[in-house]
């Protein structure tokens, strides 16, 4: 069994609410060492701090709750345990790619979930929805935070932050502009979810805003679900130079391109809300047109300690 750590955090202020009613206040959080690693100290470059919660958040602002909520590649299960808080979620289904990743995250979210929950909590270790596609279940909100990157020839699966990436070659057949915008997992996470979501259920996937935002909407058209950008915020990129050096990789084979900002400029661009939808996206993609970068130039940018991030949207795909 790998070695284990733990983390403490306070989730209301993590998670950005006001205060935590159906998790606990101060959240104890047990991670394998294979577990993606929560930013603690630095919400802003947390894919549930700032981008699963706001999404959740916008759902919840519609009058949307989720009752059966199910997470792809749940990490340490945070997302989880934000679902049960804004989304009032009781019936809930997590995998990941690792058993003692889901071991982990599964005791995080019964450990800090307040006594009156009453939860029903099933996990899988597996690839994406495999696991559970003859199990069942019928959901009303399926999230995915899946990782964009090709795993290289040398690198290794089983070694720390390397489980945010994933393995290139894949059996299943699929269009053209999803092999070359790497977002071949985001699309066969979408496939294998249509049958488990009920009638109106929704996938939620959070995907780097890396690429043309009409590439992430043709994600959810092309398998036959209603598809808009329910949410288009921002991020600092996390482990820069893995990162934004693997897509930069990606770049000199053909692949892309592939965009990123000075997260400064991403900042100011956002102000106040941090957070915008509908036509609000359209012109925050104008305005940061002219401050694109490559994923080559990132790189070279990191070198001169500039902070580099990248928009990040929330593709909301409707089962009709």
């Amino acid at each position: 069994m790998p070695n284990e750590s733990l983390i403490s955090l306070n989730a209301a202020e993590f998670f950005n609410l006001k205060n935590t009613r159906r998790i606990k206040a101060q959240a104890i959080i047990n991670l394998s060492n294979r577990s993606y690693l929560p930013k603690i100290d630095d919400p802003r470059s947390d894919w549930v701090a700032s981008v699963a919660v706001p999404a959740f958040t916008a759902l919840a602002q519609e009058g949307v709750e989720a009752q059966d909520f199910c997470s792809i590649g749940t990490g340490a299960g945070l997302d989880a345990l934000a679902a049960i808080e804004i989304l009032k979620t009781r019936n809930i289904v997590i995998t990941d790619l690792h058993q003692d990743v889901v071991y982990s995250a599964r005791n995080n979210i019964i450990n800090n979930s307040t006594v009156e929950n009453k939860l029903a909590i099933h996990s899988y270790a597996g690839d994406l929805l495999a696991p559970i596609i003859r199990e069942g279940f019928k959901f009303d909100i399926l999230y995915e935070n899946l990782p964009n990157i090709p795993i290289e020839d040398s690198g290794e699966l089983f070694n720390g932050q390397k489980s945010s990436t994933y393995i290139e070659k894949r059996n299943e057949l699929m269009p053209d502009f999803v092999k070359r915008y790497l977002i071949a997992l985001h699309y066969v996470a979408l496939q294998q979810a249509y049958s488990l979501l009920k009638q109106g259920g929704q996938t939620l996937s959070s995907i780097g805003g890396r690429i043309p935002l009409e590439i992430i909407v043709r994600l959810g058209e092309e398998l036959g679900y209603s598809s808009d950008i329910l949410i288009y915020t921002w991020k600092k990129q996390s482990e820069p130079e893995e990162v934004v050096g693997g897509y930069a990789q990606w770049e000199r084979q053909g692949l892309g391109p592939f965009r990123f900002h000075p997260a400064p400029v991403l900042e100011e661009v956002f102000e106040p809300s941090d957070v915008v939808s509908g036509e609000k996206v359209q012109e925050i993609e104008q305005t940061l047109s002219g401050y694109e970068m490559s994923a080559s130039e990132a790189f070279f940018s990191l070198s001169s300690g500039l902070v580099i991030g990248h928009t990040v949207t929330v593709l909301r795909c409707v089962k009709l």
